[in-house]
């Protein structure tokens, strides 16, 4: 399980740390699900959670 060098202080969930190489970049994301995302990817979600409606509040749109 791959962890930041500051964890948990870097704020990622357990196992959501990105990868690194031995230079300190950053090779990858992870999705709150723990799967990796391409470095280039817009969001840092994977598409399977992207497509999840059950992590939405539908009332928040309510609201406004």
């Amino acid at each position: 399980m791959a962890r930041c060098e500051d964890f948990p202080c870097c704020g990622h969930e357990l196992g959501c740390c990105p990868d690194y190489d031995d230079d300190g970049t950053q090779l990858n994301m992870r999705c709150v699900c723990g799967a990796e995302v391409s470095i280039d990817a817009r969001y840092s979600l994977c598409s399977s959670c992207l497509s999840r409606t059950d992590l939405y509040d539908d009332d928040y749109d309510r609201e406004w």
